[in-house]
């Protein structure tokens, strides 16, 4: 059995072998049909599990009832399963298992097939076992050829690969699946090729790379082209990345349109909670919190039957203190943010969340100081969040009037953003504050794309702008003192004793107003109560969030 596995048949069909096994049987040869299996079944696992098991039970059953990779065939179709049945892939994965011996080459393959089963159920620590025993298995395998040692190695790799990037360790994940890769046309099987590119799709999208992310999302398409893998688990990574790309460059209709692909291939797999938090993205970008805080509930749940629980977990978490502080719940992000896992190079980032709402409530400092562990970092920090903390720090810099510090924070945000095609940046930063920042990019000598992004931007802002009401978000943030204002109408005070306590003149009470009215984007004193409402500016006091709440959600992480 061992000496099977050579390269791998990418363009076999279930509807060949079964042309090529009828006539092993015709011929009276059960064995030879069986053989036939065992050189195609984790191809045809993963394309077409329900009818390689249809295809076996063609085959009488003394050919193969006690045949360990039948066995394996069987638990490899069972991993593609939806539900309680995926669970199968294990039973027989450990029956096949309990019959080879531990040198056997088969069992190497096994065993990997193995730990990917327990990947699929979030038993990532109970998969990196698995692939520790496959490596042992492998050093000690009888007789294999060079072949068979290469495919094993862009298996392993695929598999570890994986599993570091569910725990969020994505530079230890990125050369095990270029590896993979790289073997991939060869060696992997077209499910496993396709699963490889959409791992690097989602590591190129974490390291800000939009633009690569697509690529290898677009190479998984094309690789996938003529099966039915764009429906199953395999392909989930680069239907995740494609939404992800979608909602960074803010494009609804088609991050509509890989959120519905992404529901039915990711379902009952390893990245259907993942996909739920990508999807409750998508829904807060639309300001749909409602639906995305149920979709965050259904990824937790989830995520709590891990072992490990994966990254996106965090990712999840992070978003749902996102939607706190939008709805004045600012106690309560608080709680989720001070909880959340240290990253090393800040792929999560929640400083920018609590910079951002120390920033609208006028703490121009504790904003910054916010940020410190991102300066700390500097040019290690990951890529797709350092755009946001860039940005945030020109409005920091323009709050503080440091003209030329602030110029050059906003000029790399923009060079950066014109780079990877990302602007999500520009929710996390009040309308206001961007268009006076991109009106003083504008009089600086600017490249000409960068040039081209600056004027979109601020006819963006203008119609935005233009188009405020009471339902939407912040305009710019309040000083400490508009603050202290908005509180004292919010307890009813009139005017004229709010300037008596503040002692203040009329004239600059009627200054506060304006420029309270014009920042919320309302008209009257009423609207401005209801809208501070709306906005969560009335966190407890002593919160270490302040008292107020962001303009926006971002909702990308």
């Amino acid at each position: 059995m061992g000496k099977r596995l050579q390269t791998v048949p990418r363009t076999t069909t279930l509807d060949d072998v079964r042309r090529e096994v009828d006539a092993r049987l015709d011929a009276g040869d059960p064995p030879g049909a069986v053989a036939l299996v065992h050189d195609v079944w984790r191809a045809l696992a993963a394309e077409s599990p329900a009818g390689l098991r249809e295809l076996i039970e063609t085959i009488p059953d003394d050919a193969w009832r006690d045949d360990p990779l039948i066995a394996a065939a069987f638990g490899a179709s069972y991993r593609t399963a939806r539900g309680d049945r995926s669970r199968s892939a294990l039973a027989y994965f450990e029956a096949s298992l309990a019959t080879l011996a531990s040198d056997a080459p088969d069992a190497v393959i096994v065993r990997l097939q193995s730990a990917a089963a327990l990947r699929a159920l979030g038993r990532l620590d109970d998969a990196d076992e698995a692939l520790d025993l496959a490596a042992e298995q492998a050093q000690s395998a009888v007789g294999p050829g060079i072949e068979w040692r290469v495919t094993v190695r862009a298996i392993a790799a695929l598999q570890r690969g994986m599993v570091h990037l569910h725990r969020g360790r994505y530079d230890d994940a990125a050369p095990l699946l270029a590896f993979a890769d790289g073997l991939g046309d060869r060696h992997l099987t077209r499910a496993e090729h396709v699963e490889c590119l959409g791992g690097r799709a989602l590591l190129a999208f974490s390291a800000g790379e939009i633009a690569d992310a697509a690529g290898f999302a677009d190479r998984a398409r094309r690789a996938a082209e003529g099966t039915l893998l764009l429906r199953g688990p395999f392909a989930a990574p680069a239907l995740t990345a494609e939404l992800l790309s979608a909602i960074e460059r803010i494009d609804a209709p088609t991050a509509h349109q890989s959120a519905t692909e992404l529901a039915a291939a990711a379902e009952g797999s390893d990245w259907e909670a993942f996909g739920w938090v990508t999807t409750a993205r998508l829904h807060a970008m639309e300001r749909d919190f409602s639906g995305a805080l149920e979709l965050l509930r259904r990824a937790g749940e989830n995520y709590r039957a891990w072992a490990p629980a994966g990254t996106g977990a965090a990712l999840g978490e992070l978003l749902r203190a996102a939607i706190l502080i939008r709805h004045g719940q600012g106690d309560a992000a608080w709680a989720v943010l001070s909880t959340l896992p240290a990253d090393e190079r800040h792929d999560l980032c929640p400083g920018r969340y609590i910079a951002q709402l120390r920033l609208v409530n006028g703490d121009v400092e504790g904003a910054a100081e916010a940020l410190a562990a991102c300066d700390a970092l500097g040019e290690l920090h990951a890529a797709r969040t350092l755009a946001d903390v860039q940005l945030l720090r020109a409005a920091i810099e323009h709050e503080r009037g440091a003209t030329a510090e602030s110029a050059l924070w906003c000029d790399r945000a923009l060079h950066h953003m014109h780079r990877t095609g990302t602007r999500t940046p520009l929710i996390i930063v009040p309308p206001l504050m961007v268009r006076e920042l991109m009106v003083q990019a504008s009089q600086r000598r600017q490249p000409h794309g960068v040039a081209d992004l600056v004027t979109r931007i601020r006819e963006t802002m203008d119609a935005r702008l233009a188009s405020a009401d009471g339902d939407g978000g912040m305009l710019a943030p309040l000083t400490t003192r508009e603050t202290i204002v908005l509180h004292q109408l919010k307890q009813g005070k009139t005017v004229a004793t709010i300037a008596q306590e503040l002692f203040v003149s009329g004239n600059t009470m009627k200054t506060h107003l304006r420029n309270i009215y014009r920042k919320l984007g309302v008209g009257s004193r009423g609207e401005a109560v209801r809208k501070a409402q709306a906005l969560g500016l009335y966190v407890t006091p002593g919160s270490p969030l302040g008292h107020s709440a962001p303009p926006e959600v971002d909702p990308i992480q």
